[in-house]
Protein backbone atom coordinates (compact mmCIF):
# COMPACT_ATOMS: atom_id res chain seq x y z
CA UNK A 1 0.00 0.00 0.00
CA UNK A 2 1.11 3.76 -0.60
CA UNK A 3 2.47 5.62 1.55
CA UNK A 4 -0.58 8.16 2.40
CA UNK A 5 0.33 9.46 6.27
CA UNK A 6 0.85 12.80 5.19
CA UNK A 7 -2.94 12.75 4.85
CA UNK A 8 -5.76 12.72 7.35
CA UNK A 9 -8.37 10.53 8.14
CA UNK A 10 -11.58 12.26 8.43
CA UNK A 11 -13.93 11.55 11.11
CA UNK A 12 -16.10 13.97 10.90
CA UNK A 13 -19.45 11.42 11.06
CA UNK A 14 -18.70 9.90 13.76
CA UNK A 15 -20.17 12.96 16.46
CA UNK A 16 -22.37 15.05 15.32
CA UNK A 17 -22.83 18.75 15.41
CA UNK A 18 -25.39 20.79 17.16
CA UNK A 19 -25.87 24.67 18.03
CA UNK A 20 -24.16 24.98 21.92
CA UNK A 21 -26.35 28.07 22.28
CA UNK A 22 -29.86 26.53 22.34
CA UNK A 23 -30.16 26.47 26.10
CA UNK A 24 -32.10 23.73 27.84
CA UNK A 25 -32.37 22.04 31.41
CA UNK A 26 -30.05 19.36 32.16
CA UNK A 27 -32.00 15.95 31.99
CA UNK A 28 -29.23 13.33 32.78
CA UNK A 29 -26.89 12.84 36.04
CA UNK A 30 -22.97 13.64 35.11
CA UNK A 31 -20.71 10.64 35.34
CA UNK A 32 -16.71 10.65 36.15
CA UNK A 33 -16.16 8.59 32.94
CA UNK A 34 -17.84 6.83 29.68
CA UNK A 35 -17.52 3.14 28.56
CA UNK A 36 -16.19 2.37 25.62
CA UNK A 37 -19.40 0.35 24.70
CA UNK A 38 -20.98 3.85 25.12
CA UNK A 39 -19.66 4.32 21.89
CA UNK A 40 -21.41 1.99 20.02
CA UNK A 41 -25.41 2.07 19.72
CA UNK A 42 -26.93 3.34 23.15
CA UNK A 43 -27.85 6.34 24.61
CA UNK A 44 -25.16 8.27 25.65
CA UNK A 45 -23.66 7.74 22.42
CA UNK A 46 -26.77 9.82 20.73
CA UNK A 47 -26.09 12.74 23.04
CA UNK A 48 -22.55 13.25 22.07
CA UNK A 49 -22.54 16.45 20.58
CA UNK A 50 -19.56 18.52 19.29
CA UNK A 51 -20.20 22.59 18.94
CA UNK A 52 -21.35 23.61 15.75
CA UNK A 53 -18.34 26.02 15.16
CA UNK A 54 -15.68 23.62 15.96
CA UNK A 55 -13.22 22.65 13.30
CA UNK A 56 -13.90 19.16 11.09
CA UNK A 57 -12.23 16.52 13.01
CA UNK A 58 -9.54 15.85 10.42
CA UNK A 59 -6.32 15.83 11.50
CA UNK A 60 -4.94 12.94 12.39
CA UNK A 61 -3.27 10.91 9.99
CA UNK A 62 -3.84 6.93 9.84
CA UNK A 63 -1.18 6.06 12.46
CA UNK A 64 -2.38 8.85 14.97
CA UNK A 65 -5.61 7.30 14.94
CA UNK A 66 -4.40 3.91 15.26
CA UNK A 67 -1.87 4.74 18.27
CA UNK A 68 -4.83 6.15 20.15
CA UNK A 69 -7.07 2.72 20.02
CA UNK A 70 -3.37 0.50 20.34
CA UNK A 71 -2.63 3.31 23.90
CA UNK A 72 -6.26 2.36 25.15
CA UNK A 73 -6.29 -1.09 24.63
CA UNK A 74 -3.03 -1.51 26.14
CA UNK A 75 -5.06 0.79 29.31
CA UNK A 76 -2.15 3.68 29.00
CA UNK A 77 -2.70 7.09 30.06
CA UNK A 78 -5.17 9.03 28.01
CA UNK A 79 -6.02 12.58 29.30
CA UNK A 80 -9.54 13.13 30.29
CA UNK A 81 -12.21 14.37 27.67
CA UNK A 82 -14.02 17.53 28.72
CA UNK A 83 -18.20 17.43 28.57
CA UNK A 84 -20.53 20.25 28.79
CA UNK A 85 -24.01 19.23 29.57
CA UNK A 86 -27.19 21.36 28.18
CA UNK A 87 -30.38 19.31 28.03
CA UNK A 88 -30.43 16.02 26.69
CA UNK A 89 -27.15 16.97 24.89
CA UNK A 90 -23.63 16.30 26.02
CA UNK A 91 -20.73 18.65 23.90
CA UNK A 92 -17.46 17.72 24.03
CA UNK A 93 -15.60 21.15 24.91
CA UNK A 94 -12.19 18.80 24.77
CA UNK A 95 -11.28 15.06 22.88
CA UNK A 96 -13.58 15.35 20.09
CA UNK A 97 -10.60 13.87 18.03
CA UNK A 98 -9.75 11.36 20.49
CA UNK A 99 -13.07 10.03 21.20
CA UNK A 100 -13.65 10.00 17.48
CA UNK A 101 -11.32 7.65 16.87
CA UNK A 102 -12.67 5.31 19.60
CA UNK A 103 -16.09 5.80 18.22
CA UNK A 104 -14.17 5.34 14.60
CA UNK A 105 -12.99 1.62 16.07
CA UNK A 106 -15.92 0.68 17.38
CA UNK A 107 -18.27 1.50 14.19
CA UNK A 108 -15.66 0.27 11.90
CA UNK A 109 -15.67 3.89 9.70
CA UNK A 110 -12.83 5.41 9.42
CA UNK A 111 -13.96 8.12 6.93
CA UNK A 112 -16.03 6.04 4.46
CA UNK A 113 -18.16 3.49 6.37
CA UNK A 114 -21.79 3.64 6.59
CA UNK A 115 -22.04 6.37 8.74
CA UNK A 116 -19.93 8.57 6.99
CA UNK A 117 -21.40 7.47 3.65
CA UNK A 118 -25.05 8.64 4.84
CA UNK A 119 -23.37 11.89 6.60
CA UNK A 120 -21.31 13.32 3.14
CA UNK A 121 -24.81 12.07 1.34
CA UNK A 122 -22.30 8.98 -0.88
CA UNK A 123 -19.80 12.09 -2.05
CA UNK A 124 -16.54 10.72 -0.65
CA UNK A 125 -13.39 11.90 -2.03
CA UNK A 126 -11.09 8.75 -2.66
CA UNK A 127 -8.45 10.18 -0.56
CA UNK A 128 -11.02 9.92 1.68
CA UNK A 129 -11.41 6.04 0.99
CA UNK A 130 -7.70 5.51 1.07
CA UNK A 131 -7.41 6.75 4.65
CA UNK A 132 -10.37 4.75 5.87
CA UNK A 133 -8.53 1.81 4.02
CA UNK A 134 -5.61 2.36 5.16
CA UNK A 135 -6.71 3.31 8.88
CA UNK A 136 -8.51 0.15 9.25
CA UNK A 137 -5.51 -1.42 8.07
CA UNK A 138 -3.34 -0.52 10.54
CA UNK A 139 -5.91 -0.79 13.45
CA UNK A 140 -6.85 -4.38 12.51
CA UNK A 141 -3.02 -5.57 12.54
CA UNK A 142 -2.76 -3.75 16.06
CA UNK A 143 -5.53 -4.85 18.11
CA UNK A 144 -7.87 -6.39 15.71
CA UNK A 145 -11.84 -5.16 14.89
CA UNK A 146 -14.07 -4.33 17.55
CA UNK A 147 -16.60 -7.16 16.41
CA UNK A 148 -13.74 -9.84 17.61
CA UNK A 149 -13.63 -8.08 21.54
CA UNK A 150 -17.30 -8.32 21.37
CA UNK A 151 -17.57 -11.95 20.34
CA UNK A 152 -14.93 -12.43 22.51
CA UNK A 153 -17.09 -10.76 25.61
CA UNK A 154 -13.74 -8.56 25.99
CA UNK A 155 -12.97 -6.80 29.55
CA UNK A 156 -12.55 -3.72 27.30
CA UNK A 157 -16.31 -3.39 26.82
CA UNK A 158 -16.16 -2.07 30.49
CA UNK A 159 -13.07 0.08 30.21
CA UNK A 160 -13.49 3.77 30.59
CA UNK A 161 -12.83 7.33 29.54
CA UNK A 162 -11.83 9.76 32.39
CA UNK A 163 -14.70 12.74 32.19
CA UNK A 164 -14.47 16.60 33.68
CA UNK A 165 -17.12 18.70 33.06
CA UNK A 166 -17.20 22.00 32.76
CA UNK A 167 -19.40 23.61 35.44
CA UNK A 168 -20.27 27.07 33.63
CA UNK A 169 -24.39 26.54 32.85
CA UNK A 170 -23.38 29.72 30.25
CA UNK A 171 -23.07 29.17 26.80
CA UNK A 172 -20.57 32.37 25.75
CA UNK A 173 -18.73 30.81 28.63
CA UNK A 174 -18.59 27.18 27.06
CA UNK A 175 -17.74 28.25 23.63
CA UNK A 176 -14.69 30.69 24.94
CA UNK A 177 -13.64 27.57 26.85
CA UNK A 178 -13.58 25.37 24.11
CA UNK A 179 -11.72 28.16 22.23
CA UNK A 180 -9.00 29.03 24.96
CA UNK A 181 -8.76 25.00 25.07
CA UNK A 182 -8.20 24.56 21.33
CA UNK A 183 -5.47 27.17 21.34
CA UNK A 184 -2.85 25.15 23.71
CA UNK A 185 -2.53 21.52 22.79
CA UNK A 186 -3.05 21.20 19.32
CA UNK A 187 -2.86 24.48 18.31
CA UNK A 188 -6.14 25.98 16.34
CA UNK A 189 -4.17 28.48 14.28
CA UNK A 190 -5.39 32.25 13.56
CA UNK A 191 -7.65 31.25 10.62
CA UNK A 192 -9.71 28.87 12.26
CA UNK A 193 -9.86 30.78 15.35
CA UNK A 194 -11.57 33.35 13.32
CA UNK A 195 -13.68 30.96 11.39
CA UNK A 196 -15.00 30.00 14.63
CA UNK A 197 -15.47 33.46 16.05
CA UNK A 198 -17.76 34.06 13.44
CA UNK A 199 -18.90 30.95 12.55
CA UNK A 200 -22.46 32.51 10.79
CA UNK A 201 -20.57 35.09 9.09
CA UNK A 202 -21.14 34.62 4.88
CA UNK A 203 -17.26 34.34 4.69
CA UNK A 204 -17.20 31.32 7.50
CA UNK A 205 -20.36 29.82 6.25
CA UNK A 206 -19.01 30.14 2.39
CA UNK A 207 -15.25 28.74 3.29
CA UNK A 208 -17.04 25.38 5.36
CA UNK A 209 -19.61 25.19 2.33
CA UNK A 210 -16.54 24.94 -0.70
CA UNK A 211 -14.11 23.43 1.57
CA UNK A 212 -16.77 20.45 1.83
CA UNK A 213 -18.10 20.46 -1.27
CA UNK A 214 -21.38 21.35 0.03
CA UNK A 215 -21.80 18.45 1.79
CA UNK A 216 -21.10 17.34 5.83
CA UNK A 217 -22.93 19.23 8.37
CA UNK A 218 -25.01 22.17 7.14
CA UNK A 219 -23.18 25.10 8.18
CA UNK A 220 -26.46 26.55 5.91
CA UNK A 221 -29.48 25.42 7.66
CA UNK A 222 -29.78 28.04 10.08
CA UNK A 223 -30.38 30.64 7.15
CA UNK A 224 -34.06 31.74 6.65
CA UNK A 225 -34.47 32.36 3.26
CA UNK A 226 -35.33 28.82 1.41
CA UNK A 227 -33.74 29.19 -1.41
CA UNK A 228 -30.68 30.68 0.29
CA UNK A 229 -30.42 26.98 2.00
CA UNK A 230 -31.05 25.01 -1.13
CA UNK A 231 -28.48 27.30 -3.89
CA UNK A 232 -25.52 27.78 -0.92
CA UNK A 233 -24.92 23.43 -0.70
CA UNK A 234 -25.27 23.62 -4.90
CA UNK A 235 -22.49 26.47 -5.50
CA UNK A 236 -20.07 24.75 -2.90
CA UNK A 237 -20.30 21.69 -4.68
CA UNK A 238 -20.08 23.08 -8.13
CA UNK A 239 -16.63 25.30 -6.98
CA UNK A 240 -15.70 22.11 -5.64
CA UNK A 241 -15.68 20.14 -8.15
CA UNK A 242 -13.99 23.38 -10.51
CA UNK A 243 -11.49 23.61 -8.16
CA UNK A 244 -10.65 19.37 -7.33
CA UNK A 245 -11.85 17.74 -10.95
CA UNK A 246 -10.02 15.55 -12.23
CA UNK A 247 -8.91 13.64 -8.87
CA UNK A 248 -5.29 14.46 -8.08
CA UNK A 249 -3.18 11.43 -8.60
CA UNK A 250 0.55 11.00 -6.86
CA UNK A 251 2.71 10.84 -8.17
CA UNK A 252 1.81 12.86 -11.34
CA UNK A 253 1.19 10.98 -15.08
CA UNK A 254 -0.52 12.85 -16.96
CA UNK A 255 -1.01 16.87 -17.59
CA UNK A 256 -4.48 16.82 -17.04
CA UNK A 257 -4.28 17.98 -13.29
CA UNK A 258 -7.10 19.74 -11.22
CA UNK A 259 -6.50 23.03 -10.62
CA UNK A 260 -5.99 22.98 -7.11
CA UNK A 261 -4.48 20.08 -6.04
CA UNK A 262 -5.52 17.30 -3.58
CA UNK A 263 -8.78 18.45 -2.26
CA UNK A 264 -8.68 16.45 1.09
CA UNK A 265 -7.23 18.24 4.35
CA UNK A 266 -6.76 21.07 6.20
CA UNK A 267 -5.34 23.07 3.25
CA UNK A 268 -8.58 23.40 1.56
CA UNK A 269 -10.13 25.37 4.27
CA UNK A 270 -7.28 27.82 3.52
CA UNK A 271 -7.64 27.62 -0.02
CA UNK A 272 -11.23 28.40 -0.03
CA UNK A 273 -10.82 31.43 2.68
CA UNK A 274 -8.31 32.92 0.55
CA UNK A 275 -10.31 32.69 -2.88
CA UNK A 276 -13.38 34.02 -1.23
CA UNK A 277 -11.68 37.11 -0.12
CA UNK A 278 -10.02 37.76 -3.81
CA UNK A 279 -13.44 36.83 -5.33
CA UNK A 280 -15.05 39.10 -3.05
CA UNK A 281 -12.97 42.23 -2.38
CA UNK A 282 -13.34 41.38 0.86
CA UNK A 283 -11.43 43.86 3.49
CA UNK A 284 -10.00 40.85 5.57
CA UNK A 285 -6.37 39.48 6.24
CA UNK A 286 -5.60 36.69 4.18
CA UNK A 287 -5.06 33.70 6.07
CA UNK A 288 -1.42 33.88 6.49
CA UNK A 289 -1.66 36.67 8.88
CA UNK A 290 -2.61 37.99 12.29
CA UNK A 291 -5.20 36.70 14.29
CA UNK A 292 -7.43 38.79 12.91
CA UNK A 293 -10.06 38.97 15.48
CA UNK A 294 -10.75 42.37 15.86
CA UNK A 295 -13.46 43.21 13.95
CA UNK A 296 -15.81 39.66 13.78
CA UNK A 297 -18.06 39.66 10.74
CA UNK A 298 -21.78 40.01 11.51
CA UNK A 299 -23.98 37.09 11.18
CA UNK A 300 -25.34 35.94 7.89
CA UNK A 301 -29.07 35.21 8.75
CA UNK A 302 -30.57 35.41 5.70
CA UNK A 303 -27.74 33.77 3.83
CA UNK A 304 -27.98 36.01 0.86
CA UNK A 305 -25.01 37.47 1.48
CA UNK A 306 -23.16 33.89 1.90
CA UNK A 307 -24.87 32.87 -2.04
CA UNK A 308 -23.50 36.41 -3.20
CA UNK A 309 -20.04 35.24 -1.80
CA UNK A 310 -20.58 31.76 -3.33
CA UNK A 311 -21.79 33.48 -6.78
CA UNK A 312 -18.81 35.40 -6.90
CA UNK A 313 -16.64 32.96 -5.84
CA UNK A 314 -17.78 30.54 -8.74
CA UNK A 315 -17.12 33.22 -11.55
CA UNK A 316 -13.98 34.30 -10.48
CA UNK A 317 -12.73 30.35 -10.52
CA UNK A 318 -14.78 30.00 -13.86
CA UNK A 319 -12.69 32.73 -15.01
CA UNK A 320 -9.44 31.16 -14.16
CA UNK A 321 -10.54 26.99 -15.78
CA UNK A 322 -13.57 26.49 -16.97
CA UNK A 323 -15.98 25.60 -20.24
CA UNK A 324 -18.04 28.97 -19.27
CA UNK A 325 -17.30 31.56 -22.56
CA UNK A 326 -15.48 33.39 -19.90
CA UNK A 327 -12.87 31.51 -19.22
CA UNK A 328 -9.00 31.75 -19.80
CA UNK A 329 -8.58 28.03 -19.71
CA UNK A 330 -5.58 28.19 -17.82
CA UNK A 331 -3.29 25.82 -17.51
CA UNK A 332 -2.72 24.63 -14.41
CA UNK A 333 0.33 22.48 -14.87
CA UNK A 334 2.51 25.67 -16.32
CA UNK A 335 0.36 28.16 -13.57
CA UNK A 336 0.26 26.25 -10.34
CA UNK A 337 2.07 23.41 -10.06
CA UNK A 338 5.95 22.96 -9.20
CA UNK A 339 7.62 20.31 -11.63
CA UNK A 340 7.99 18.06 -8.93
CA UNK A 341 4.07 18.10 -8.53
CA UNK A 342 3.73 20.70 -5.60
CA UNK A 343 0.63 22.50 -6.16
CA UNK A 344 1.08 26.30 -5.47
CA UNK A 345 -2.47 27.88 -3.62
CA UNK A 346 0.07 31.30 -3.52
CA UNK A 347 0.14 31.26 -7.59
CA UNK A 348 -3.45 30.51 -7.62
CA UNK A 349 -4.28 33.31 -5.81
CA UNK A 350 -1.80 35.33 -7.76
CA UNK A 351 -3.42 34.54 -11.04
CA UNK A 352 -6.83 35.12 -9.67
CA UNK A 353 -6.21 38.68 -8.07
CA UNK A 354 -4.37 39.46 -11.73
CA UNK A 355 -7.18 38.35 -14.24
CA UNK A 356 -9.94 39.73 -11.58
CA UNK A 357 -7.92 42.96 -12.03
CA UNK A 358 -7.30 42.94 -16.03
CA UNK A 359 -11.11 42.21 -16.36
CA UNK A 360 -11.70 45.61 -14.37
CA UNK A 361 -9.61 47.60 -16.35
CA UNK A 362 -10.59 46.21 -19.56
CA UNK A 363 -7.40 44.57 -20.23
CA UNK A 364 -8.11 40.87 -21.08
CA UNK A 365 -8.06 41.05 -24.98
CA UNK A 366 -4.68 42.73 -24.06
CA UNK A 367 -3.63 39.24 -22.73
CA UNK A 368 -4.85 37.05 -24.69
CA UNK A 369 -3.08 38.98 -27.98
CA UNK A 370 0.37 37.96 -26.04
CA UNK A 371 -0.69 35.44 -24.12
CA UNK A 372 0.93 32.61 -26.75
CA UNK A 373 4.42 34.10 -25.99
CA UNK A 374 3.80 35.17 -22.03
CA UNK A 375 3.37 30.99 -21.97
CA UNK A 376 5.93 30.41 -23.69
CA UNK A 377 8.31 32.28 -21.67
CA UNK A 378 6.76 30.91 -18.35
CA UNK A 379 7.41 27.66 -20.02
CA UNK A 380 11.02 28.21 -20.72
CA UNK A 381 11.51 30.49 -17.10
CA UNK A 382 8.49 28.75 -14.65
CA UNK A 383 9.85 31.13 -12.07
CA UNK A 384 7.94 34.22 -13.95
CA UNK A 385 4.59 32.27 -12.35
CA UNK A 386 5.90 30.70 -9.62
CA UNK A 387 8.70 31.76 -7.51
CA UNK A 388 10.51 30.43 -4.42
CA UNK A 389 8.23 30.93 -1.82
CA UNK A 390 10.84 30.57 0.79
CA UNK A 391 12.61 33.82 -0.99
CA UNK A 392 9.22 36.01 -1.52
CA UNK A 393 6.82 34.52 0.97
CA UNK A 394 3.12 33.80 0.09
CA UNK A 395 -0.12 35.32 -0.12
CA UNK A 396 -0.84 38.89 -0.02
CA UNK A 397 2.44 39.14 1.59
CA UNK A 398 3.63 39.13 -2.14
CA UNK A 399 0.65 39.67 -4.60
CA UNK A 400 1.73 43.40 -4.93
CA UNK A 401 4.83 42.36 -6.91
CA UNK A 402 3.85 39.49 -8.76
CA UNK A 403 1.08 41.46 -10.14
CA UNK A 404 3.87 43.98 -11.07
CA UNK A 405 6.21 41.07 -12.59
CA UNK A 406 2.83 39.56 -14.30
CA UNK A 407 1.90 43.48 -15.52
CA UNK A 408 5.25 44.22 -17.05
CA UNK A 409 6.09 41.07 -18.59
CA UNK A 410 2.32 41.95 -20.22
CA UNK A 411 3.78 45.84 -21.85
CA UNK A 412 6.74 44.14 -22.64
CA UNK A 413 5.11 41.46 -24.84
CA UNK A 414 2.67 43.93 -25.71
CA UNK A 415 5.79 46.20 -27.61
CA UNK A 416 7.50 43.12 -28.93
CA UNK A 417 6.53 39.61 -29.06
CA UNK A 418 9.85 38.49 -28.72
CA UNK A 419 9.82 36.18 -25.43
CA UNK A 420 13.61 36.11 -24.75
CA UNK A 421 14.26 39.75 -25.48
CA UNK A 422 11.36 40.23 -22.51
CA UNK A 423 13.04 37.66 -20.11
CA UNK A 424 16.17 39.35 -20.56
CA UNK A 425 14.23 43.11 -19.77
CA UNK A 426 12.46 41.24 -16.72
CA UNK A 427 15.87 39.95 -15.52
CA UNK A 428 17.35 43.23 -15.24
CA UNK A 429 14.12 45.17 -13.41
CA UNK A 430 13.31 42.13 -11.14
CA UNK A 431 17.09 40.88 -10.29
CA UNK A 432 15.75 38.18 -8.30
CA UNK A 433 14.58 36.00 -10.78
CA UNK A 434 18.11 34.90 -12.16
CA UNK A 435 19.09 33.20 -8.39
CA UNK A 436 15.38 31.78 -7.96
CA UNK A 437 15.18 30.35 -11.56
CA UNK A 438 19.01 28.99 -10.62
CA UNK A 439 17.70 27.34 -8.02
CA UNK A 440 14.62 25.72 -9.59
CA UNK A 441 17.30 24.16 -12.23
CA UNK A 442 19.31 22.83 -9.66
CA UNK A 443 16.62 20.74 -7.77
CA UNK A 444 15.52 18.13 -10.99
CA UNK A 445 19.51 17.29 -10.13
CA UNK A 446 19.49 16.36 -6.83
CA UNK A 447 19.27 12.79 -5.32
CA UNK A 448 20.83 9.74 -4.27
CA UNK A 449 22.73 7.27 -5.55
CA UNK A 450 21.55 4.02 -5.72
CA UNK A 451 17.82 5.58 -4.81
CA UNK A 452 14.13 4.72 -6.37
CA UNK A 453 13.17 7.41 -7.85
CA UNK A 454 11.08 10.11 -5.36
CA UNK A 455 6.83 10.70 -5.74
CA UNK A 456 8.38 14.25 -7.30
CA UNK A 457 11.27 12.84 -9.35
CA UNK A 458 8.30 10.80 -11.22
CA UNK A 459 6.03 13.40 -11.49
CA UNK A 460 8.86 15.66 -12.89
CA UNK A 461 8.37 13.64 -15.83
CA UNK A 462 5.11 14.55 -16.54
CA UNK A 463 5.45 18.40 -15.57
CA UNK A 464 8.75 19.52 -16.00
CA UNK A 465 8.73 20.02 -19.82
CA UNK A 466 5.17 20.95 -21.26
CA UNK A 467 5.99 22.13 -24.66
CA UNK A 468 4.24 19.28 -26.01
CA UNK A 469 0.83 20.05 -24.71
CA UNK A 470 -1.74 20.99 -27.05
CA UNK A 471 -2.35 24.47 -27.83
CA UNK A 472 -4.65 26.79 -28.62
CA UNK A 473 -5.44 27.26 -32.26
CA UNK A 474 -6.24 30.88 -31.83
CA UNK A 475 -3.50 32.34 -28.97
CA UNK A 476 -1.03 29.26 -28.95
CA UNK A 477 -1.77 29.31 -25.21
CA UNK A 478 -1.83 25.99 -23.47
CA UNK A 479 -4.85 23.90 -23.27
CA UNK A 480 -6.37 21.65 -20.78
CA UNK A 481 -9.59 19.47 -20.82
CA UNK A 482 -11.27 21.49 -18.26
CA UNK A 483 -11.14 24.89 -20.27
CA UNK A 484 -11.40 24.60 -23.50
CA UNK A 485 -14.26 24.21 -26.81
CA UNK A 486 -14.86 23.91 -30.01
CA UNK A 487 -14.59 26.52 -32.87
CA UNK A 488 -15.13 26.87 -36.69
CA UNK A 489 -12.15 26.98 -38.65
CA UNK A 490 -14.13 29.22 -41.24
CA UNK A 491 -17.47 30.75 -38.97
CA UNK A 492 -20.73 29.86 -38.88
CA UNK A 493 -21.69 33.45 -40.62
CA UNK A 494 -19.15 32.38 -43.06
CA UNK A 495 -21.06 29.58 -44.12
CA UNK A 496 -18.30 27.36 -42.00
CA UNK A 497 -19.75 23.44 -42.04
CA UNK A 498 -20.10 21.53 -39.03
CA UNK A 499 -18.11 18.32 -39.51
CA UNK A 500 -15.04 17.91 -37.96
CA UNK A 501 -12.49 19.35 -40.43
CA UNK A 502 -13.66 22.87 -39.73
CA UNK A 503 -13.19 22.26 -36.31
CA UNK A 504 -10.44 23.09 -33.95
CA UNK A 505 -10.27 23.17 -29.84
CA UNK A 506 -9.61 27.19 -28.44
CA UNK A 507 -10.60 28.71 -24.87
CA UNK A 508 -13.32 29.94 -24.03
CA UNK A 509 -12.64 33.03 -23.98
CA UNK A 510 -10.38 33.19 -27.13
CA UNK A 511 -13.58 31.93 -28.75
CA UNK A 512 -16.12 34.74 -27.42
CA UNK A 513 -12.78 37.03 -28.50
CA UNK A 514 -12.14 35.58 -32.07
CA UNK A 515 -12.64 39.00 -34.24
CA UNK A 516 -9.86 40.61 -32.21
CA UNK A 517 -7.50 37.61 -31.66
CA UNK A 518 -8.38 35.22 -34.96
CA UNK A 519 -5.26 34.37 -37.08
Amino acid sequence: MANTSKYQVNLDALIPRADLFETATPVIKKTTSLRLSDLGPGPIYDMLRKPDFQRETSNWNPKQVSTLIDTFMKNDIIPAVILWQNGNQIFIVDGAHRLSALASWVRDDYGAGSQSLAFFKGKIPDQQRTMDDETRDLVNSKVKPWADHQTNHSILLMREIVVQWLDSTNAEQAADAFIRINQGGTVIDPLEVRILRAKRSALSVATRVISHGGTGHEYWKHFTDANAQDRAPKLGQEIYKLLFSPILELPIKTTDIPLAGIGYGSGVVRLAFDLIGLANNLAVPDSTKGKGTDAVPSDDTTGTDTVNCLLKTRRAVRLILSNDKLSLGLHPALYFYTAGGSFQPAALHNAVAWFLDLEQRGKIRDFLAIRGAFESMAIKHPVVLKPAAHKLGSGARTRSKMLALFNRAMTLLSKNKNPDRAWQKLTREFPHLVDDEKEQKEEPNKGTAGAKFSRGAKSAISLIDLSGVEKCALCSGLLHKNGKTADHKITRSAGGHSGSANARWVHPACNSNRVDNAK
